[in-house]
């Protein structure tokens, strides 16, 4: 992974309150937010499980669309990223070495998930979900990913995002580095304060050598490994 711009927080993997629990401490700042980035072992983050069958009825499609979620239960078809202003439902996204983002109003009353895959970074996902989420001092946490030192892709693929967005996105011969890519679209979104949390979901092993992360690089399909906030009724 590239480095880190000073205002950007390091997290690292084995940074945990408790075995197999991720979370971002920078989101922990917030009030009344409750979130969890899922793991092998635990799909569902164990924060969003008392809400979890109040959650939008989705399909994630590697696209751009951004939904404003308003009800329980919310049928929204084919998107990408979700954002809701309504406590006791949350926003979620599945990822499997996909980027997961999640985001927070400071004052906690708008929270959002985006799912950020190759094809959403390039078509700039990031850029129009900040754009519905509107103007605010939002804040960001970029969750399990898989690192560009194992995310090799085809020549053609690798020059494309070498066109688009430069040589930084592809430090090395055909690699690309996503989390980078989700930074600078935050960043250039106007997001500044950004944690990145959880390490690579292709190759880093819990404490018992087994691999902490579902990916689909490693064959996982249908892993249905999710990261989500909510707003807590408390509000």
């Amino acid at each position: 992974m590239s480095d880190l711009t000073p205002h950007v927080m390091r997290y690292h993997s084995d940074h945990q309150k408790e075995p197999g629990l991720i979370t971002s401490e920078l989101l922990d700042t917030i009030p009344n937010i409750r979130h969890g980035f899922g793991t092998a072992t635990e799909l569902v983050p164990a924060a969003l499980q008392p809400v979890w069958d109040q959650r939008p009825d989705k399909r994630q499609v590697h696209g751009t669309r951004a939904v404003h979620i308003v009800a329980p239960r919310q049928h929204v078809g084919d998107a990408d990223a979700f954002h809701t202003e309504t406590p006791g439902i949350p926003v979620s996204v599945i990822t499997a070495d996909c980027v997961p983002l999640l985001l927070a109003r400071r004052d906690g009353r708008h929270v959002a998930a985006i799912h950020a895959g190759w094809r959403g970074l390039y078509d700039g996902i990031v850029g129009h979900a900040l754009a519905q989420l509107g103007p605010g001092d939002w804040v960001a946490a970029i969750g399990p990913t898989i690192c560009a030192a194992c995310y090799e892709v085809s020549a053609e693929l690798a020059d494309s995002f070498i066109e688009r967005f430069g040589t930084a996105l592809v430090p090395t011969h055909r690699h690309l580095d996503l989390r980078a890519l989700a930074q600078r679209q935050l960043e250039e979104g106007g997001v500044t304060a950004i944690e990145h949390v959880g390490g690579c979901t292709y190759c880093t092993r819990a404490a018992d050598g087994s691999f902490l992360f579902r990916s689909y690089r490693r064959g996982d399909r249908n892993s249905q490994q999710h990261a989500g906030l909510f707003i807590h009724h408390d509000h």
